[in-house]
């Protein structure tokens, strides 16, 4: 039963390690599919207003240019608060959805004039989730900044546990920034794989409940019990001493000759070991104490340092003929198994 019990123990960790790390991966590409489908619900909102006209006016002049325009730290802006300089941060231009400068002006004043519907973004986001199958929890927290740089923020909806995905900015001032955030429940991903840590724990829970008349059962109809006997000539019954010892492992010893038998291997015992085995084995429960094994082999006058030797001798010895053949420590004494 411990055993079992520990086998479903680490069935179960590596089982759950394996299924969080399969889902770790997962995750990672849910993630890039959900920064797709934000992206693409930005898109759909951007389109909208890309018919709309609008009329803007640059001070940009002619003149020289090249291939790759360098980011300016600060822009300036006519608005009707006048002419006014902001000055931009280089993340806004790299996450912005829009890279090219008019392009971005333009969409600037078309969300100033049509404003972004939040609810809408969040309906076209949510429906490209489920396309794409991603079982994910979305928020989009949406921080508009106006010409006097006041800034008002709107969550989609209030999830505190919702883990920041990607950022995007809008227009060329980038005063629209829209931050999107989603969560994935662990259960979704795992659902259809628990059965098999469950089904390990019913089968130990089964096996305990129902251990002891199991193991009856089973040795009413299965196993036969060994009766060990003691083989004794019959000249050696008058005087009460047993010469033939049939052991637990089906050798047999000899205790006039001081011999152990098994098959074809025939193994002396020095003095002294082969009176400590006799002096087992004609103990009905193979069991001895310290006291027991003093007084048959020194008369009461021997040390707990000689006892421990004698054992170790015999142990030595009995491993010489067979590895059934055990002494443990049992209860301050020994025992033969």
């Amino acid at each position: 039963m411990g055993m079992f019990a520990v086998l479903c123990f680490l069935w179960t960790g590596y089982y759950v390690w394996t299924l969080y790390d399969a889902h770790r991966k997962q995750v990672a590409e849910w993630n890039e599919g959900a920064k797709v489908a934000f992206e693409e619900a930005l898109w759909m909102e951007v389109n909208k207003r890309a018919k709309f006209p609008i009329y803007y006016s640059s001070s940009r002049k002619g003149g020289t240019t090249v291939l790759n325009e360098s980011l300016p730290d600060t822009i300036f802006i006519t608005s009707p608060l006048g002419r006014r300089g902001y000055h931009i941060e280089q993340i806004c231009y790299e996450r912005s959805l829009i890279k090219e400068s008019d392009q971005r002006a333009v969409l600037g004043a078309l969300l100033y004039k049509y404003p972004l519907c939040l609810d809408t973004l969040s309906k076209h986001w949510d429906a490209n989730l489920a396309n794409r199958e991603i079982p994910a929890k979305s928020q989009i927290r949406y921080v508009y900044t106006d010409w006097d740089l006041q800034k008002d923020t709107v969550y989609s909806v209030y999830e505190s546990r919702l883990d920041s995905l990607t950022v995007s900015y809008l227009g060329f001032r980038c005063e629209h920034e829209l931050v999107a955030f989603v969560s994935y429940p662990y259960w979704l991903f795992s659902l259809d794989n628990c059965y098999r840590v469950l089904l390990s724990w019913v089968v130990l829970i089964l096996l305990a409940v129902f251990y002891t008349p199991l193991e009856v059962i089973f040795r009413r109809n299965f196993v036969k019990e060994k009766i060990i006997e003691k083989k004794v000539h019959v000249a050696d019954v008058t005087i009460d001493k047993a010469k033939i010892y049939h052991l637990p492992d089906n050798s047999l010893f000899d205790s006039f000759a001081g011999t152990i038998t098994k098959g074809d291997l025939v193994h002396t015992l020095p003095p002294q070991s082969s009176l400590l085995l006799k002096l087992f084995v004609r103990k009905e429960n193979l069991y001895l104490s310290t006291a027991e094994i003093d007084k048959g082999l020194w008369n009461g006058n021997g040390t707990i340092d000689n006892i421990h030797k004698v054992i170790q001798r015999l142990r030595t010895e009995l491993r010489k003929v067979s590895s059934e053949l055990v002494i443990k420590n049992v209860n301050g004494g020994y025992e033969l198994k």
